[in-house]
């Protein structure tokens, strides 16, 4: 039987993996400052560390009487997989609305400068 723990990472992976690879896309096409890069791999890497050591993190918890359940449900492991799924999905849709704004900043300053050179003439 597959262990809870692998399944939460081998669903999880695929979000993570991809973002990390979104990100170090956007960083060589210079769409994205240093800063920002380094701040997001440092959380999706803490994720992924995360999700890594789960198992030992709910075995820890159990021991220290912090927690009633003694395993992972699969509950948990949709729960889990879902937000992972969530965050990654509000990362692309906040990296798509900063495009949107800078290609909306961009149209605004070509139409005022068009206007300025037409009030010129």
């Amino acid at each position: 039987m597959i262990s809870r723990y692998f399944l939460l990472l081998l669903f999880t992976l695929p979000f993570i993996i991809a973002a990390i690879a979104n990100l170090i896309t956007q960083y060589k096409l210079s769409k994205i400052t240093r800063g920002r890069f380094v701040s997001w791999i440092i959380i999706w890497t803490s994720v992924l560390i995360g999700l890594i050591f789960t198992e030992s993190l709910y075995n820890w918890l159990f021991v220290n009487n912090l927690t009633v359940s003694e395993s992972l449900s699969l509950f948990d492991v949709v729960q889990i997989t879902a937000i992972v799924m969530l965050f990654y999905i509000a990362n692309r849709l906040r990296q798509k609305a900063e495009v949107n704004e800078r290609r909306l900043r961009d149209l605004h300053q070509e139409i005022s400068i068009k206007l300025s050179e037409k009030g010129q003439r």
